[in-house]
């Protein structure tokens, strides 16, 4: 077996509405190795952090008998309760999120959790958000470190965390093994203008530090629903330092378009990827 990488594929390159073994059924098909799981704000995601322990074993026996693990896990239901949020109950909520998230990671054997690199969502930022984010991350890092989950942090599309050395800065306040990042090439490219030669420097200082990353394409102001080769992402370049930095699991951040054939679209970028990948 080669352990260069392993490929996945997000659960939402398909519609919400095929269900969960189908979407596992797709991706081993189209020619991924794994399924990125997403618990979000979507209602009937949300409710997967309440499975019964009986649904949960059904998921974790059927990813084994089709060899398609849940390696990595989207908790970005956290949107709603970013830890830099002021109000004292929602980081309350925020920590029970992550706690169920973590249990749900344990059961359905995921390693990586990721969460946005936000302190708040839909609303300003402001010294005492980012204060209060980091005065709630600690907790925040405890809970997956007593679960063994790592916690990834995903360079975003907004000012508080928009690059993977935003990423690094922030797992730097509270060193833990369990604390890691989550990078995302589409949104490095676009913090620093399509400039790859930036965008390649940048990446190396996470050397140590990145755990996964989303491959995507993007264009400036869009960061989702663009066609692969088609945006303004170094694919060579990012993957040539995502090899330097030791990286081996990624993710094709593929978003559904209804409009054409979702199955076969997931398979030609399964195809594009590895075609860097393996190179």
């Amino acid at each position: 077996m080669s352990y260069r990488y392993s490929l996945g594929m997000y659960e939402k390159a398909l519609p919400d509405d095929v269900p969960l073994g189908e979407k596992m059924h797709a991706a081993r098909k189209c020619g991924f190795d794994h399924l990125e799981f997403c618990v979000d704000l979507n209602e009937e995601r949300a409710a997967r952090l309440d499975w019964s322990s009986d649904e949960r074993e059904k998921w974790r026996r059927l990813s084994a008998e089709m060899g398609v693990p849940f390696t990595t896990f989207s908790l970005s239901l956290l949107r709603k309760t970013p830890l830099g949020l002021l109000d004292r109950e929602k980081n309350e909520e925020a920590f029970r999120v992550i706690d169920k998230g973590c249990r749900l990671a344990v059961d359905l054997g995921s390693r990586v959790m990721l969460v946005n690199g936000y302190d708040v969502y839909e609303e300003p930022s402001t010294p005492e958000t980012r204060a209060r984010f980091f005065e709630n991350l600690p907790k925040a890092v405890s809970i997956c470190a007593y679960y063994g989950v790592i916690l990834g942090i995903e360079n975003a599309e907004m000012p508080f965390c928009r690059t993977i050395t935003d990423a690094v800065e922030l797992c730097s306040h509270v060193p833990s093994p369990f604390f890691r990042v989550y990078g995302d090439i589409g949104n490095e490219t676009n913090a620093f203008d399509g400039d790859a030669g930036r965008v390649y420097e940048d990446m190396l200082k996470g050397t140590g530090y990145v755990t996964c990353l989303h491959l995507k394409d993007s264009l400036p102001g869009k960061y989702r629903f663009r066609d692969y080769g088609k945006g303004h992402v170094d694919f060579a370049r990012c993957v040539k330092a995502a090899k330097e930095m030791g990286v081996h699991l990624f993710t094709a951040e593929i978003f559904c378009d209804e409009s054409r054939d979702y199955n076969r679209y997931a398979g030609e970028v399964a195809e594009f990827l590895r075609g860097y990948l393996d190179a």
